[in-house]
């Protein structure tokens, strides 16, 4: 039986939203978290989301939405908090959470990393770090490594061309 508590969104833009507007399509209930209620907050809800305020960064917020939360998708944008973050959401979830999945949105390149690879660049180190430290936290952990989105300009604007004229996409180079 599919379970009736929300899943839990962090990281809600792009491809978060996305997530949001695939889990409300299928009349999955949804808890996002968000740093500010401002208009993207309110688009949010408008898709039917409980919208919750707090910061990955902050312990008692994590806590607060986790709060009857089976599952957990975890996204940060860019910043120099993402292994602060990943390692409170691990910290709270494993201590407060009872979470069937956590999917971690990361990086393909994490993939071809080592402890002691240093060919990449600070956020793909963030990236490999926090990933250890969701493992490690014995959380039921989803590693999501995507290279790119069908929705990037490079598949879309770059190449719309091509695919219009002779079905083939430039290559990648």
């Amino acid at each position: 039986m599919p379970s009736r508590q929300p899943v839990l969104v962090t990281g809600a833009g792009g491809v978060g939203r996305t997530v949001i507007e695939h889990l409300r399509a299928d009349d999955v209930s949804v808890r996002v978290l968000v740093r500010r209620d401002d208009d993207r907050a309110a688009m949010l809800r408008r898709l039917g989301a409980e919208v919750v305020l707090g910061d990955l960064t902050r312990p008692e917020t994590v806590a607060a939405a986790l709060r009857d939360v089976d599952r957990m998708h975890f996204a940060m944008p860019v910043s120099r908090d993402h292994l602060l973050g990943a390692t409170v959401v691990a910290t709270v979830a494993r201590a407060y959470g009872e979470l069937d999945v956590l999917v971690g949105m990361s990086q393909m390149t994490v993939s071809q990393m080592t402890a002691t690879s240093t060919d990449e660049s600070h956020q793909q180190r963030l990236h490999w770090l926090a990933e250890q430290v969701l493992d490690w936290s014995g959380l039921p952990v989803v590693h999501v490594r995507p290279t790119s989105f069908l929705d990037n300009p490079l598949f879309t604007t770059l190449a719309a061309r091509s695919i219009r004229d002779d079905g083939t996409r430039p290559p990648l180079r």
